[in-house]
């Protein structure tokens, strides 16, 4: 997701803004295409018990791609953020946040405790974030940039920008919002679809 000042404007006016990693959807859905077309392979094929076995476990394979990979994201709008990762949710005002790091993901600091997020978008390349600014090589005269330095396009910004220009726009303008504490939440339908899904492989393993 670019930063264009769109998305950024959506959170302003407190619509939600979601950023993923943008492969975790597409290998999401191959590999529940695999799963059922293994299945449906082996019901065409008159397998009837080899596919009643291999059910289970193609249940509990398209669960944990769900969890680690169709779910998480990143979700912010006018108030703060929304951690929303395989099991548990996590609400961050902007009021609570302390300081914001983005390298080979996004992890938040918040009222004294360190929340990682599975689903936001990975940069191309390690970078910091919070209050560490990178030196601008353009504000140098061209006469003195090292000979393997040119000046080329501005680089196209990410999610990761956008997570951190939210948060420091909260800041500086002074974002209040009704809550000021962050809460977490448990996914139950999700954490009892797997439940079940274990219990089932383990009974047709017992047989």
């Amino acid at each position: 997701m670019r930063l264009d000042g769109h998305g950024v404007a959506k959170a302003e006016e407190g619509r939600s803004v979601t950023h993923r990693v943008p492969s975790a959807r597409a290998i999401a859905a191959v590999l529940w295409l695999l799963a059922g077309g293994m299945l449906s392979w082996l019901l065409m094929g008159g397998a009837a018990k080899a596919a009643g076995d291999a059910a289970p476990w193609l249940i509990l394979l398209s669960w944990f791609v769900h969890v680690a990979q169709w779910r998480p994201c990143l979700r912010v709008d006018g108030c703060g953020f929304e951690v929303i990762n395989g099991l548990r949710d996590h609400r961050i005002p902007f009021g609570t946040i302390e300081d914001i790091e983005v390298r080979f993901t996004t992890v938040i600091w918040a009222a004294g405790r360190k929340y990682v997020s599975w689903g936001a978008p990975t940069p191309t390349a390690a970078l910091g974030a919070g209050f560490q600014h990178l030196s601008d090589l353009k504000s140098r005269p061209y006469s003195i940039l090292p000979s393997n330095e040119r000046v080329s396009e501005p680089e196209a910004k990410t999610g990761q920008d956008a997570v951190v220009a939210a948060w420091h726009h909260a800041r500086t303008g002074g974002v209040a919002c009704a809550r000021d504490s962050v809460t977490s939440t448990w996914n139950k339908p999700v954490i009892a679809v797997g439940i079940l899904s274990v219990l089932a492989m383990v009974i047709t393993a017992s047989q």
